[in-house]
């Protein structure tokens, strides 16, 4: 009962903070260009964006990690923050027959906006018991700029929770008790 009514507050806090950023900051979707559309020369490629804008092939990474996954029926944090349509996938992380977390994910140039909405929310919901608490934005050479947040709450979920924003994703992993190395592994070859 507890849990119920803490993830229906944290539901509750996290609409009306993205209520309020789209309201104070007047957060719109780009209008389409109208030239663009009437000029071939200047119409967006139909191809998906190469690994410059987004990175690594999700999928294939977690299959080269020796994992597999499957369709999940677990939510995410970040699909209560993304209602403007962009699409959320995820996936429920199996080794060996045993669900060893969760991935989810986003691609898109606001990214960014969802990654501050989502920090604010999480940050005025954490519980008294919250461990391992670490938010920062990590500058290694040869790699992306990220911005990471991770903790693990028990009063949010019964495992670690890591956010990371890179390039143009937005990632969240559920990691199950005692697979953080198999599963910090994975976030690395995810975030090249």
């Amino acid at each position: 009962m507890n849990k119920t009514v803490i993830t229906l507050g944290l539901v509750v806090v996290l609409v009306g903070l993205g209520t309020a950023d789209i309201l104070l900051t007047d957060a719109r979707l780009p209008e389409p260009d109208v030239s663009a559309q009437n000029n071939p020369t200047l119409r967006p490629p139909t191809e998906r964006p190469t690994e410059q804008t987004y990175g690594p092939n999700i999928l294939e990474t977690i299959v080269a990690q020796r994992l597999t996954f499957e369709k999940t029926g677990e939510s995410s944090l970040i699909e209560r923050i993304i209602t403007d349509g962009t699409t959320v996938e995820s996936r429920t992380l199996i080794k060996d027959g045993d669900r060893i977390g969760l991935a989810a994910w986003a691609e898109s140039p606001r990214v960014k906006v969802y990654f501050l909405a989502l920090k604010e929310a999480l940050h005025t919901s954490f519980s008294p018991n919250v461990q391992d608490l670490i938010d920062e934005t990590q500058r290694e050479p040869g790699r992306p700029i990220q911005n990471l947040l991770t903790f693990f709450d028990p009063a949010i979920s019964e495992d670690r929770l890591v956010f990371v924003r890179v390039r143009e994703r937005l990632f969240e992993f559920h990691i199950a008790k005692g697979k953080d190395d198999m599963l910090f592994e994975l976030i690395e070859n995810l975030t090249l």
